[in-house]
């Protein structure tokens, strides 16, 4: 009596399996057998060619952790500097959460045109200071 219900019981859990692994189940083998079915599809060999030029660009972001703040260094010769909250500074410990943060600081620079004082990163963040030359504006994002 237990030798059937542990069978029907296999049996159970293999057609359970297949089924969500798209197989057949085989019983009386007591293996599966793989059906697939043969989409033909028609297609085009030879490369398409866009009219469209190609876009391209480089953001860059430097955290520094003694003070809290992030840069984000736009392709435009302009350096964003974001002061991260106490309330969100957890987020600098996972990789979802620096792109969180990136996301935010890319969106915020959108409109942002406040200047953010060469003096002051300097003083508060060497590091900072080295990443956005001289030549780059500074824009304030909070």
């Amino acid at each position: 009596m237990f030798r059937i219900v542990f069978l029907l019981a296999i049996s159970g859990l293999i057609r359970s399996l297949c089924e969500a692994a798209s197989l057949s189940p085989d019983i009386t083998t007591g293996g599966t057998v793989a059906t697939t079915q043969h989409h033909h599809h028609h297609h085009t060999h030879r490369p398409h060619v866009t009219r469209e030029p190609s876009e391209n660009g480089i953001a860059t972001f430097q955290y520094d952790h003694y003070c809290h703040l992030m840069a984000y260094m736009a392709g435009h010769k302009t350096c964003y500097i974001y002061a991260i909250h106490p309330d969100d500074r957890h987020l600098v410990h996972t990789e979802s959460g620096m792109l969180l943060l990136e996301v935010r600081i890319m969106t915020l620079s959108i409109n942002a045109t406040e200047p953010y004082s060469r003096d002051d990163l300097v003083v508060r963040s060497g590091l900072l200071a080295r990443l956005c030359p001289n030549t780059y504006t500074l824009i304030d994002l909070n």
